[in-house]
């Protein structure tokens, strides 16, 4: 699963555009997996109740079991069987209307960022990649939340060393009803 607990659908839809441009039984489920995306999107739009996108979310997963099952295109199949392992994930917008079913405003948000790191050059490890990276996106979390930065490190740290689950940065669900 993710590290957030959630998955962005745009990038997932970018990668199975890409993918349905393949012949055979490999463009055809990512093509109908494509479509289901793109209607996904269209409900969420019209503020449908998490249980009207059941039959959506099983289309979602039984396309998904056809393209890891299938066996003209391994590098389908291996991506059906990725999105398959994150599936729940997929759906995290669903139980929480906080968060939305991409990040594109937490990347419009650390843009500058990344420009920066390409004119200036990379970390030296990719290491250091991932850790800037990640710490750019939480300061920007905690700002968007209201949060204070220093209290959510302080947070994380205390619980790597006592090896308990970390604090997550999805905003706290609200009560339904």
């Amino acid at each position: 699963m993710s590290r957030s607990g959630r998955v962005c659908l745009s990038h997932v839809l970018r990668d199975l555009a890409r993918i349905s441009q393949r012949a055979g039984l490999a463009g055809q489920v990512c093509r109908g997996l494509l479509g289901a995306g793109y209607l996904l999107f269209r409900w969420r739009g019209q503020d449908r109740s998490a249980a009207q996108f059941d039959p959506l979310r099983r289309r979602f997963k039984r396309l998904l079991l056809q393209g890891s099952a299938q066996t003209q295109c391994r590098r389908t199949a291996n991506t059906c069987a990725k999105l398959l392992k994150l599936e729940p994930a997929l759906w995290t917008f669903l139980a929480n209307p906080d968060v939305p079913p991409t990040n594109n405003s937490a990347g419009q948000a650390i843009r500058a960022l990344v420009l920066k790191r390409r004119i200036s050059g990379p970390i030296r490890s990719r290491r250091g990649d991932k850790f800037i990276a990640r710490g750019f996106s939480a300061d920007e979390t905690c700002r968007r939340q209201g949060r204070d930065l220093r209290d959510y490190l302080h947070s994380a740290v205390v619980a790597w060393i006592d090896k308990t689950i970390p604090p997550s940065l999805l905003p706290a669900a609200r009560p339904s009803g």
